[in-house]
């Protein structure tokens, strides 16, 4: 009898150890999909050139069509059909032919997309988030792209930087134009980059906006004592974003007016 007791409680115990191990192993695979950004995304995020002007753009998937989104003010003065811009690809600029551009419509939304001839047999690993987004205010946000043209270098693979920073507020006064407020400190060079996040619904990392910029601040000196503005702007440590549903709102209208 004390030898079936034994061997029921030896059992048991295993039992409970193989339990825990399993959920500690999926406790950490679940951490580490959240706490890294998948290599696909950042295969897709491209450093770009329009003039003497440089920025970051990266690629999504719609019905399946490929679409390069960047912000508006990265492009601007492009003809709306057949754009002519530059991407980097193996240490030089490649020219990179387009269909058309397309905006948002309504024109606070720093957003464009240009129309691509290239097509998918299956969408991206990493999607645009769904109208609403699903983020929550305080998480952990990744955004990405090229300051001042840097990058890292893996043998023949050159990706974009990887920032962190908190989702610290959402504007959306105007419904075509939901602003992002990103605690997170970008440099020039990010504008047009993607916004990532992971999704605790879903439980994959998605696009969530573009990068517009960051709000600036007035330096302040100590002269004699006495506090100074001086006429010197810099980075406040806001970065500014827009939603990802005005890209894919941009992309519908071109759609319906081909």
């Amino acid at each position: 009898m004390q030898k079936n007791i034994a061997g029921d409680l030896r059992r048991a115990l295993l039992l409970f150890s193989v339990a825990v191990v399993t959920c500690c192993v999926l406790l950490a695979a679940s951490t580490f999909a959240q706490d890294a950004v998948p290599t696909e995304i950042l295969e897709r995020t491209l450093f770009i050139k329009v003039g003497n002007d440089t920025g970051t753009a990266f690629k999504i998937d719609h019905g399946g069509k490929v679409y390069l989104v960047t912000a508006r003010h990265v492009v601007a003065g492009l003809p709306t059909t057949a754009a002519s811009i530059q991407v980097w690809r193996n240490g030089g600029w490649q020219d990179f032919a387009t269909v058309r551009t397309l905006f948002p419509p309504d024109s606070d939304a720093d957003i464009a997309v240009f129309e691509t001839s290239e097509k998918l047999t299956q969408p991206y690993e990493v999607n645009v988030a769904e109208q609403g987004g699903g983020v929550t205010m305080g998480q952990q946000v990744w955004f990405l792209g090229y300051p001042f043209g840097l990058h890292s270098h893996f043998s023949d693979l050159e990706v974009p930087f990887i920032k962190r920073g908190t989702m610290s507020a959402m504007d959306t006064t105007n419904p075509r134009g939901v602003v992002l407020y990103i605690d997170g400190f970008n440099n020039p060079g990010f504008s047009g980059g993607p916004i990532l996040f992971w999704n605790f619904t879903t439980h994959v990392i998605e696009i969530i906006g573009v990068v517009k910029g960051y709000r600036t601040d007035v330096a302040r000196v100590v002269v004699n004592g006495q506090a100074v503005d001086v006429p010197i702007l810099v980075n406040s440590g806001i970065l500014i974003g827009y939603s990802i549903e005005h890209a894919i709102e941009a992309i519908e209208q071109g759609q319906a007016h081909p």
